[in-house]
């Protein structure tokens, strides 16, 4: 008796007490849409009302609100690009790369507005900057999108 209930304490640990996969689905939205659409396809920066990270910025450059540390407003009305079917079909490494430290497939800079997230946080990171496995899980988010 002693064994079988080690056994089926080993299998319930081992199958029930696993992480819970990440939901790409809300991390995106808590994170991103604000500005690349409530599905990735684009949208207006500066909408959203997105809080500053840890350093109490985002990408160094500017405020998600619009609002920028030089020049006001002048970020208000710029297009954020669709992520479906274009960044979302990145090698993970280049969209993980895009979106850590502001640098697209081609080695070029993103958008000035992009929050380089590996210098910023997540709403719900308390000030570490996010995991490959939260990256993934709004890459994987996006490519189910259609």
């Amino acid at each position: 008796m002693k064994s079988s209930y080690l056994a089926f304490v080993a299998l319930f640990t081992s199958t029930f007490c696993l992480a819970a996969p990440l939901d790409g689905a809300a991390l995106y939205q808590n994170n991103c849409a604000q500005c690349d659409g409530e599905r990735g396809m684009g949208g207006t920066v500066g909408m959203g009302n997105m809080t500053p990270g840890a350093s109490g910025t985002m990408a160094g450059k500017g405020m998600m609100n619009g609002t920028s540390g030089k020049g006001g407003s002048q970020m208000m009305g710029l297009k954020a690009p669709k992520l479906v079917g274009d960044a979302s079909a990145w090698e993970p490494e280049l969209f993980e790369r895009a979106v850590l430290q502001g640098i697209d497939d081609e080695g070029q800079p993103l958008n000035k507005v992009m929050p380089h997230w590996g210098s910023s946080s997540f709403r719900s990171d308390h000030g570490t900057a996010p995991t490959k496995e939260e990256v993934d899980a709004i890459q994987h988010y996006l490519q189910a999108q259609k």
